[in-house]
């Protein structure tokens, strides 16, 4: 806070140097791109730079003198449409009872109770030693007010000195502009050495994303603010508005100021229409025309053409615009999204200043499993499954298991082991896991279960595979520990039958002493631990010495899911402990399948719907629902 108050005080302070240098920097981002291609056309760099600040002066000066000159001829004219002004007036308050005659009364009013309360305190008797008022009916005597003739040199300062601050920093900006362009690749250099020769390769990365994103947005802008124009010109010319291209100009440019350009070049043919026209339609038609135009400029051409131009999101230019507004005026509102966009690049690359990136810019600053883990905190359970059905759709339904579901899960059981988690908030997450764990499907199988109309047949394909039957149980999942065990372990049996693969997932309702049992009695061919940490190691390790001297020849496959850190050690002890092998993924479980396994779920050439798992073979848990 501290930092930022100071910061805050040399910008405010320091504005006269500043804004000059600012309105320089924007200014060398937009005209760099013209110089170089002058310099590609074997310009010299300094004739390059003078041609270009020279146009860019031109083009300025015009449209100012072109503004000042049509501001001038309104002026003028305003006399000639004196009847159709008075007119309509006349119209807004011919209505007594109109809101806005009342209004007016309102105020009239109010302004007469005040007169009356100066006057009443008036005529109150004075305290004593404070200066004589006249006596009722005394006449006060009249003063008079001459202004003295000025001189020449008078008049020419009185005209003069209003302009000269507006001159200077006008000089100041040209000046700037120019030495930048000359020796921008200097200052470049003399940047990077002020930061320090060990920063480089992030200076060098700072400084050319942040050139190449407000080069970008200028560009953008520019020819978005011309696709606004052009049709404002077009359509007021249509309508019947005097000089509709200089309109068309004036909104081009004066756009360029968020939020308030685009009304400020529309009130003043709005203005004009209302001066020109004998009625009301000319008025409508001028502001349906804007209107119109600035819902299409705002809704489909910006969001199309701007994209990722910025990097920052729609709060962070509107607090942009707020903030450098309050700091700098109207120069501020102009430059606040380019000065932005260069502090969005400076947290994206340094560190000690990120929070200015997560603060203003327009990327994801949780990952998915974090959003997903706090929806379900917040009980939201139907955001969460939009979210985890938006990654299905995109990625996939083991990837949505890999890297969400498990990880949140993972989430919330080092919460719990912490004693950070009510058994509430618990029972909810485990609860929803299950929903989604049981909801979800590939959009590819939803297509599959489909009932095709009556009759129809695809003449290119032959006979459908016939579904395979389920055979003898291939898998067998057991949960080492507690419900998250299993959920995930529901996740590996969803994987399994969607590869027409035979499996059955114990519940954590089967006693210990009852495993070996149902083992024998399934007579799998592989037996998984679904194990998730925390202390997945030890809970797995002892299902390995429970299992391991009943079933010698017993392929047992201990998941660790989503361990962190040196699994070596781990892995050496559940070994020890009798697993035949240990695998960390969903991916690695699969490829640990018997290859018998895997060449009866190869037969199936087409993919087939996801074969409903019978009761028995499914959690008897209750159901999250």
């Amino acid at each position: 806070m501290v930092t930022f108050v100071v910061v805050t005080g040399i910008l405010y302070f320091g504005r006269d140097v500043l804004i000059p240098l600012a309105l320089s920097v924007l200014l060398t981002f937009l005209l760099a791109p013209g110089v170089r291609w002058l310099e590609r056309r074997r310009f010299p760099r300094a004739l390059a730079t003078t041609v270009m600040v020279a146009v860019s002066c031109c083009v300025i000066v015009g449209l100012v003198w072109v503004t000042a000159a049509q501001f001038l001829n309104f002026a003028s004219s305003l006399p000639e449409y004196k009847n159709n002004i008075q007119s309509k007036i006349s119209i807004l308050r011919s209505d007594p009872q109109g809101s806005i005659s009342k209004a007016r009364r309102t105020i009239d009013e109010i302004g007469t109770e005040i007169a009356k309360q100066e006057a009443a305190a008036a005529t109150a008797p004075a305290p004593r030693g404070s200066p004589r008022l006249p006596a009722q009916g005394e006449r006060p005597v009249p003063v008079t007010i001459a202004e003295a003739q000025l001189t020449p040199f008078e008049l020419m300062r009185e005209v003069i000195t209003p302009l000269i601050v507006p001159l200077t920093v006008a000089g100041a900006v040209i000046l700037f502009t120019f030495i930048m362009l000359l020796q921008r690749e200097d200052l470049r250099d003399r940047m990077i050495r002020l930061v320090g020769q060990g920063q480089l390769n992030v200076t060098t990365q700072v400084l050319e994303e942040a050139a190449e994103r407000v080069g970008r947005y200028l560009r953008v802008q520019l020819i978005v603010n011309v696709s606004y124009g052009l049709p404002v010109g077009i359509a007021l010319y249509a309508i019947g508005i005097p000089n509709a291209a200089l309109w068309g100009v004036l909104a081009t440019a004066l756009r360029f100021i968020p939020y308030l350009g685009a009304w400020i070049a529309a009130a003043l043919p709005i203005a004009l229409a209302f001066a020109i026209s004998d009625d009301w339609s000319l008025v409508v038609w001028t502001v349906a025309v804007f209107l119109v135009l600035e819902l299409i400029s705002n809704n489909v051409i910006e969001p199309w053409a701007y994209g990722a131009s910025t990097g920052m999101s729609p709060l962070a230019v509107i607090v942009a615009a707020i903030f450098w507004t309050w700091l700098w005026g109207m120069v501020g509102l102009l430059l606040a999204v380019p000065l932005t966009v260069c502090l969005v690049v400076v947290g994206r690359h340094i560190p000690q200043f990120a929070f200015l990136s997560i603060m203003l810019g327009d990327q994801p600053v949780l990952s998915l499993q974090d959003r997903l883990y706090q929806r379900l905190l917040a009980r939201d359970l139907e955001e969460a499954t939009e979210l985890a059905e938006a990654h299905v759709a995109e990625h996939g339904l083991d990837a949505l298991y890999e890297d969400v579901l498990i990880p949140v899960l993972d989430l919330a059981e080092r919460d719990r082991h912490n004693d950070a988690l009510s058994e509430e908030r618990t029972r909810f997450v485990f609860d929803s896991m299950r929903t989604l764990v049981e909801d979800l499907a590939e959009p590819a199988d939803e297509k599959a279960q489909a009932p095709a109309p009556e009759g129809a047949k695809d003449a290119t394909k032959g006979p459908e595979t016939p579904p395979l039957a389920p055979g003898p149980v291939t898998v067998c999942i057991v949960p080492a520990r507690d419900e998250a065990d299993e959920i995930i372990g529901a996740m590996l049996l969803r994987s399994l039958t969607r590869r027409n693969v035979s499996a059955e997932l114990l519940t954590t309702h089967v006693l210990k002493t009852e495993v070996v049992d149902r083992v024998r009695e399934l007579a799998p061919q592989v037996v998984y631990i679904s194990a998730l940490p925390p202390a997945a190691v030890l809970h797995a390790s002892h299902f390995c010495k429970r299992l391991r001297p009943h079933f010698p020849q017993l392929k047992v496959v201990v998941a660790v899911w989503h361990a962190e850190g040196d699994m070596e050690k781990g892995r050496v002890k559940l070994l020890a402990a009798g697993a035949s092998d240990v695998v960390l993924t969903l991916k690695d479980s699969i490829e640990k399948l018997p290859p018998a396994a895997l060449v009866t779920a190869m037969q199936s050439v087409e993919p087939q719907p996801e074969t409903p798992v019978p009761a028995n073979l499914t959690s008897s848990a209750p159901s999250a629902t």
